[in-house]
């Protein structure tokens, strides 16, 4: 059974698998007995669906429905249950059950039952004639349609004033990412051409923008989310339907769109507490410390996206700046037609886009500014330097305050990610992971992953990164592992395809080493790896190749890197992958955690990955010792995926941080040895202790090695 975007496919008589098609998440319904599953129009639930189908059947257990959400028949919120294990007994009422799954699911109930969670699963029991109604909705993580524009500033203005048109609700829960559909596709072409399906929204919101395509590109993300109309003018203002005009004082517009755009995107997370999601966020506790004067969330929730910002824009903005951590993405990006190509992904990701025109580098030049960008490693390296002796141009982007910088434009990018346009068509979670079955019908996932050695020195970092992929639960790896391979052999297994691509060895802008020459893999059919790692010295070219082959994103190199940092970097980004983090997550971790972390960047898509995180959103944990035991930061940085997204909730279940926050979220706690260790042993996410990356078990033991009350640190 099927609908646009979502399937239901029966794996078994016991296993039900459900799948979004679009963002390719899927997870399993799994009964003791035999389950009959049926269409139904019914379609009233709490939140927008896709489909839905009828079950039948006295116990369902779900895979991944940690801490649902309890609704009455009028879908108010009743009650959220915490990962601990805990029981729901439900009245004799109809209840709404949200699950937090990966594809978003709501269950109606009609009559008596038991729910049990733990952290990773829950159990529904009912009676035998119980009927369960499931919905599930698709997440619209990517673009369906296409506009085409010419380069002019009409056309440009005109197409992206139907960005909101995929936003699929007008309240405060559109703060939410499955309900922000994915803007459609931008492709330049000679005229304008604008699909039947695709409307201009009608929200009662203009914003006047100056009539050129960096002030068009900058106020993209803020259209889209404000599902506005854009107009030219001579400044930026906002305008209602009601006759309210908004007009900032501002020294770049990129700035002024962007403190918009946190001002309304927060205050709906706010004011959404009022809706379908009545939990006790901390970021509502801080503003109401902070507010002047008692703001009327009930109000606000009931207003009309019109009304409901003019009156956010009346707020004072110093107060949602002090309740805010960092943006997660900026985009720097060069006027032409790769930003504008870019913008309904940068859009969908709500970046900051800031227009510019940095200075560039070849030869010496280039190497003299590289050098300041990233550390250099007198150690033996894998290979030698040719980047800087040809005619590639570097770009010396500017430094940003955001968790991770994205480059669009020509030119190999310092300091920042390259956006290559084809990863993000390309892009889906494990493309070569397939749903497999045990012989009593359980169902789990197999991750086909493929690891190069073409070093003759280098088959350490082989066997480390087959001991730092650790099968878990909900999948099974499948590895394969070649070394001293022909270009042939390469070319074969790059076609062939894996989930994640491992290449240790040597290369140069124009090919990877191997047994017989060099392979471009410019010149092979297709690239059917989804996300790779090329540790070798200078891979950024050949990085790039494979993606506009096929694949969706990877991480490279620009220059020469040690062989004994290499390793290091490889074990580490092998844990992070393990553990449902992006490249662009791990290669923001790498670069404040090792030596030669800023020597790496990615090509593709950043949020490339290769598995969902576990039983926990993926976050970075930063831990330090001090006089109470030890200090814990969490970072969730919101572009993990669908469960860690900007505007997402989450909670951490450690005392003193109980409340939820939303997604980007950084708080801190001090905490006892052993309630650290409790917290870190639900997930082996990799820890950032005293500033160095390690591993769970390596943490541990470092933390039993020190004297008690000491103060050490690695460096």
């Amino acid at each position: 059974m099927s609908q646009d975007g979502l399937v239901f496919n029966k794996l078994s008589d016991t296993v039900l698998e459900v799948r979004d098609t679009i963002s390719n998440q899927q997870y399993r319904i799994e009964s003791p007995e035999p389950m009959e599953i049926g269409p139904t129009e019914y379609d009233d639930f709490p939140g927008p669906v896709t489909d839905t189908i009828v079950i039948d059947a006295a116990e369902l257990t779900i895979r991944g429905a940690s801490g649902p959400t309890i609704r009455d028949e009028d879908g108010r919120m009743e009650a959220h249950i915490g990962t601990d294990e805990r029981t729901y007994t439900s009245s004799d009422d109809s209840t709404f059950l949200e699950l937090h799954t990966v594809v978003k699911t709501y269950l109606r109930i009609d009559g008596l039952f038991e729910f049990t969670t733990t952290t990773n699963q829950g159990t529904l029991k009912a009676p035998e004639d119980t009927r369960v109604i499931l919905g599930s909705r698709a997440w619209w993580c990517y673009p369906t349609e296409t506009i085409t524009v010419s380069e002019s500033v009409t056309d440009l203005i005109d197409a992206v004033s139907h960005f909101g048109d995929s936003i699929l609700d007008t309240s405060p829960e559109r703060s939410f990412s499955t309900i922000r559909g994915h803007p459609p596709r931008l492709r330049v072409g000679e005229s304008l051409d604008i699909p039947d399906s695709i409307t201009k929204p009608d929200s009662g919101i203009t914003i006047t923008v100056p009539s050129t395509i960096s002030a068009v590109l900058s106020v993209a993300p803020l259209a889209y989310y404000l599902s506005a109309t854009v107009e030219p003018g001579e400044e930026f203002i906002i305008r209602t339907d009601s006759g309210f005009a908004y007009q900032p004082e501002y020294d770049s517009l990129h700035t002024a769109v962007q403190s918009v755009l946190t001002q309304c995107f927060y205050l709906d997370c706010l004011i959404r507490t009022e809706g379908l999601y009545q939990v006790d966020l901390q970021e509502r506790h801080d503003f109401e410390e902070r507010a002047e004067t008692e703001l009327d969330f009930k109000h606000l929730y009931e207003q009309t996206l019109a009304n409901r910002t003019k009156e956010y824009l009346q707020i004072d903005s110093d107060i949602i700046e002090n309740i805010t951590t960092e943006w997660p993405i900026t985009a720097v990006v060069e006027p032409g037609t790769s930003a504008i190509e870019s913008l309904p992904y940068l859009a969908y990701e709500l970046a900051k886009i800031r227009p510019e025109k940095p200075p560039r580098y070849t030869g010496d030049k280039a190497k003299r500014y590289a050098i300041k960008s990233f550390s250099r490693s007198q150690s033996d390296t894998r290979s030698t330097t040719l980047v800087f002796q040809n005619e590639a141009e570097f770009v010396d982007v500017p430094e940003t305050e955001s968790h991770q910088t994205i480059w669009v434009g020509d030119g190999v990018p310092l300091n920042a990610m390259k956006f290559v346009r084809e990863g993000y068509n390309h892009e889906t979670i494990g493309k070569k992971t397939e749903t497999i079955l045990d012989d009593e019908g359980a169902s789990s996932s197999e991750l086909e992953v493929s690891v190069v050695c073409n070093g003759d020195t280098m088959g350490r970092e082989l066997h480390e990164i087959q001991s730092s992929l650790a099968p878990r639960d909900d999948y099974s790896i499948d590895l394969s592992m070649y070394s001293q391979t022909s270009a042939d052999e390469l070319k074969q297994i790059l076609e062939q395809g894996a989930s994640y691509l491992h290449f240790i060895g040597h290369a140069t802008p124009t090919g990877l080493e191997c047994t017989d020459g060099m392979l471009d893999v410019a010149t092979i059919h297709e690239s059917n790896v989804t996300t790779f790692f090329l540790n070798a010295c200078q891979s950024y070219q050949q990085g790039k190749e494979l993606v506009r082959q096929g694949s969706s994103g990877g991480i490279v190199t620009y220059s020469d890197i040690s062989d004994r940092f290499a390793l290091e970097t490889s074990s580490l980004v092998i844990q992070l992958l393990n553990s449902g983090f992006t490249i662009g997550s791990c290669l923001n971790i790498v670069k404040g955690t090792t030596p030669i972390g800023r020597q790496y960047t990615t090509v593709g898509s950043h949020k490339a990955k290769i598995v969902r995180a576990g039983s926990m959103i993926p976050h970075i944990r930063r831990v330090s010792k001090n006089e109470e035991g030890y200090s814990l930061n969490i970072i969730t940085d919101g572009i993990c995926g669908p469960e860690d997204t900007v505007g997402g909730l989450v909670t951490h279940y450690i005392e003193d941080m109980d409340r939820y926050r939303v997604i980007p979220s950084s708080t801190t706690v001090n905490i006892e040895t052993d309630e650290l260790r409790e917290f870190l042993s639900v997930d082996d996410i990799p820890v950032i202790y005293q500033g160095k990356l390690q591993s769970r078990a390596e943490f541990f033991e470092t933390i039993e090695q020190e004297p008690s009350g000491s103060n050490s640190s690695t460096r």
